[in-house]
């Protein structure tokens, strides 16, 4: 017998207009952040889902690698960098060679590399990365790149007195499959001055976003909540967001990146609860009429977390990574998450959430969870 729960009258309206797929608007936004009805927020979000994506959730065999956590941007709310100079001690820096050691240390079978660094003059450069680009791309041509956010494209662009469709072109050149969506933080100006005066502004984030998606390089998206922003920015954000893929299509799916407040200047804001947490992706499954794809990813919010996302608009939990692998960023931020997840362990946790397990990579290419690279690829 199912259960039927009186539904928030300021629900039923906003369900209509996504029915009728009507993209919804600041005061739509607002009434879902506050509303008491989390079941039914949970059921309109979940329709959503399966609207784009039937019983499919997705994630992928990944390798996941911070190559420097040298950066001078100076984000408020980074726990990750480090001043090279007043902190010799845990600076971390790799050569090219050891990035590419590392990715393959436990074996080729992985569909994609996943590379976010800083801004670090010494290696946030075409010269380092053109090469190991084409390395990854001639010893495995199975595996997409993953590299970058805008705000290291925007420095590296500088650095090398190039726009934006220059440098793109030539990571492109050199295989650059897709882009990562971090760098996005909260696009209202306000906030973004005050929380990442030095890092890319949102106008040149959404173009360097939209220039990828001209020269055929996907991307991805994320918003960074539960800091200092208010829920006007977050929605301001979320519609942004929508109304740069109406302008230049190519982000594939949202990452809501929750705030981690261990070790960094914004400590006094705490952190995000569950609750916050599953509204944020039913909010943005709602929002984002025109993103196919939102992705809980569980070493931000915990996997425990994630699996419940599911329930709420979620249809990716992201990558296994390695077993060696090390995420640094959010772990200086103090997330108790782990570093590793078998992929056996993501399709039981999505299969007793009644979904159905789907390996992809990262443009959503769909893969048998026994795939194997092919002969090829070498190691």
């Amino acid at each position: 017998m199912q259960l039927s729960y009186p539904m928030d009258p300021a629900l039923v309206a906003i369900e209509h207009k996504v029915d009728e797929g009507i993209p919804l608007s600041m005061a739509d936004g607002l009434a879902l952040f506050t509303t008491p009805d989390l079941h039914n927020l949970g059921r309109m979000a979940r329709k959503q889902k399966e609207r784009k994506s039937g019983k499919k959730v997705f994630y992928v065999l990944n390798r996941y690698i911070n190559s420097t956590n040298v950066c001078y941007a100076g984000c408020k709310f980074c726990a990750f960098a480090v001043d090279e100079f007043k902190e010799k001690d845990r600076v971390v820096r790799m050569a090219a060679d050891v990035v590419f050691a590392k990715a393959i240390e436990t074996g080729n079978n992985f569909n994609q590399i996943h590379i976010v660094g800083g801004h670090d003059p010494r290696q946030l450069s075409l010269d380092y990365w053109v090469p190991l680009m084409r390395k990854f791309k001639e010893e495995l041509p199975h595996v997409q790149l993953s590299f970058f956010t805008a705000a290291e494209i925007e420095y590296m662009a500088k650095r090398h007195r190039m726009s934006f469709a220059e440098i793109i072109g030539t990571l492109k050149d050199a295989g650059l499959d897709n882009v990562n969506g971090g760098g996005a933080e909260i696009f209202a100006e306000e906030t973004r001055k005050k929380i990442c005066p030095n890092k890319v502004n949102s106008e040149n984030w959404l173009a360097i976003h939209e220039e990828l998606h001209r020269q055929g390089i996907a991307s991805n998206a994320t918003m960074l909540y539960g800091q200092i922003e208010s829920l006007e920015d977050r929605i301001d954000h979320l519609i942004r967001l929508r109304e740069s893929q109406r302008k230049s299509p190519g982000f594939n799916a949202f990452i809501p990146l929750a705030f981690h407040p261990d070790g960094n200047e914004l400590n006094d804001c705490g952190w995000t609860t569950g609750l916050d947490d599953i509204r944020m992706f039913a909010v943005s499954r709602l929002m984002l009429d025109n993103f196919d794809h939102i992705k809980a990813y569980w070493m931000i919010q915990g996997i425990k977390v994630c699996q419940v996302a599911l329930e709420f608009g979620a249809d990716d939990m992201d990558g296994t990574h390695g077993s060696t692998d090390e995420e640094l960023i959010y772990h200086s931020a103090g997330t108790s998450s782990g570093q590793y997840v078998d992929d056996r362990e993501f399709r039981r946790l999505i299969e007793a959430a009644g979904y159905e397990p789907v390996r992809r990579n990262s443009t959503y290419d769909e893969f048998p969870h026994d795939w194997t690279p092919p002969e090829m690829a070498k190691v």
